[in-house]
């Protein structure tokens, strides 16, 4: 019988988390029951001493309630994976992260890659495919962003480093002081550091619902439709929207067979798809979830063959390894 692996989540502290959605303790609980080992590290956990990346780990116990064993300082090189599930905001502190991160030992799987990570933004990288993407402007220029206002006639206000729809706004060309809004989110005082905003031509198909599809190495493995409140525009599960079952249209099968050659080149073994009105709006990368939520509405646990398929991958990735030194 072969050792368990040992996997690592880079994880935000626990009374950050939010339980409702939370995607990473479903997958901690799988990969313990499936007889694997479970750590758990913070980002104030590491330390780069020389190009020596170390940290204080510890091994998760049980996930319901979390329980942590005593902290203790062991070589990265003697985990398998590291899965990288700190959300945003992508601010200074987590970019910095991902440079410490560079310096992982090389046996280590990554999931997904602290570079990707890096590399695409959640709300940019559609981008890649504009063919699939509603007609979006990213620039910290006011009058850049207000002729897009009146060029499109209804927009969606992102900011670039967030998540769960936070800082999202709704601006209509008919709103009076549409410039002050767009300077207040952009520059809300002279001094301000120049902010990027990425807007969207709205969608009002997001009234039907707002689409999360998740990804496993490009395959789609779960779906959930997110339906807006009554009185809302949002449709993340934070902002008070309701889940329903779903599927995909051929039009989002075409989308995801362009995204799966690209997702997997990247690394990007596990991703949150957003479609509204058969369009990318955003790509999460960075720690997706709505496990919990699509599990419900199709009566399953794809934690199970999720976790069957990381352990593969990281076989298979150690034993690549070994077989080349």
């Amino acid at each position: 019988m072969s050792s368990p692996l040992r996997f690592l989540f880079l994880m935000d502290p626990y009374e950050a988390l939010n339980l409702e959605t939370e995607t990473s303790l479903l997958l901690m609980k799988e990969l313990i029951e499936q007889g694997q080992e479970v750590f758990w590290v913070e980002e104030e956990d590491f330390t780069l001493r020389q190009n020596q990346l170390e940290a204080t780990t510890r091994a998760v116990i049980s996930t319901a309630p979390l329980t942590l064993d005593i902290p203790t300082h062991s070589p990265l090189a003697d985990f398998s994976a590291i899965l990288i599930r700190k959300d945003p905001p992508f601010d200074l502190g987590y970019y910095h992260l991902t440079l410490l991160l560079e310096h992982l030992p090389k046996n280590l799987v990554q999931i997904n890659p602290a570079k990707s990570l890096r590399n695409f933004n959640e709300k940019l990288f559609g981008l890649k495919w504009p063919h699939f993407v509603p007609p979006t402007i990213t620039t910290a220029n006011p009058k850049s962003m207000l002729a897009f206002l009146q060029e499109q006639g209804e927009i969606v206000l992102k900011p670039l480093e967030d998540c769960s729809g936070r800082g999202i706004s709704r601006l209509k060309v008919e709103d009076s002081g549409a410039i002050g809004q767009i300077y207040a989110l952009m520059r809300p005082t002279p001094e301000s550091p120049i902010r990027y905003v990425t807007a969207q031509r709205f969608l009002p198909q997001v009234a039907e619902g707002d689409k999360r599809v998740y990804l496993l190495w490009g395959k789609p493995v779960g779906m959930v439709n997110r339906i807006p409140a009554e009185d809302g525009f949002l449709g993340n599960i934070h902002q008070g929207a309701r889940c329903v079952k779903t599927s995909l249209t051929l039009r989002e099968e075409e989308i995801l067979a362009e995204l799966a050659p690209v997702l997997r080149q990247e690394g990007l073994a596990l991703v949150g798809l957003d479609l509204i009105g058969e369009q990318i709006t955003e790509i999460n990368l960075t720690s997706p979830s709505a496990l919990r939520q699509i599990n419900e509405v199709m009566q399953t646990q794809l934690e199970v063959e999720m976790v069957q398929s990381l352990i593969r991958f990281v076989q298979a990735e150690a034993k690549a390894a070994g077989t080349a030194a």
